[in-house]
């Protein structure tokens, strides 16, 4: 008999883990949107970009930010939705000669670069993170950045195209609305 249950016990076991392999769904691996977002940080850019305006009392509808509130609003919250924009604004093509540019060496160091400029133009508590070491960029690099940032897809990407465009219009009025809502009050 306790042989029995062994092996109805070993038996359920068995089909309670099936059943929750199952029921599992593996993690869905990101879009190409959503990794050049990422590769570009733009959603890093974008969000703190927001804190800082609303730490600085700069969004129009919104007072009192808390900015112990600002500090838990994590930039991952919006790298799905700014992949959006990227959808609407660039090919797949685009997508896919961008993020051969922005995942090498040269692409990574430029987008390094760009935070360690902004983050010393605005100071400290400009929101954006500190990047750790120094610029240190080959000859090489240096003709791949500029050849990428001076082509039409380069314009494209820094420009009004995609900054301006109506889904970053209302990418960026979502986020700010999101925001507020969690860490300011309406301005009456």
């Amino acid at each position: 008999m306790p042989h029995r249950r062994m092996k109805i016990t070993a038996c359920f076991l068995l089909m309670l883990s099936l059943t929750s392999m199952a029921g599992a769904a593996p993690a869905e691996s990101p879009s190409q949107a959503e990794t050049l977002v990422r590769a570009m940080r733009s959603d890093e850019l974008a969000v703190s970009a927001a804190k800082r305006a609303f730490a600085r009392g700069a969004v129009d509808s919104y007072a009192d930010a808390s900015a112990g509130c600002l500090k838990k609003v994590d930039y991952k919250n919006f790298t799905a939705r700014f992949s959006h924009v990227v959808d609407q604004v660039l090919t797949v093509s685009e997508i896919e000669t961008a993020l051969t540019f922005y995942q090498s060496s040269a692409g990574v160091k430029f987008v390094e670069g760009t935070f360690r400029r902004l983050r010393a133009s605005l100071g400290e508590d400009s929101w954006l993170p500190k990047i750790a070491g120094t610029e240190d960029i080959s000859p090489e690099e240096r003709d791949a950045i500029s050849a990428f940032a001076s082509s039409d897809l380069g314009r494209k990407i820094a420009g009004k195209q995609m900054t301006e465009s109506p889904a970053a219009l209302q990418f960026g009025r979502d986020m700010v609305e999101e925001i507020g809502q969690k860490c300011s009050k309406p301005k009456r």
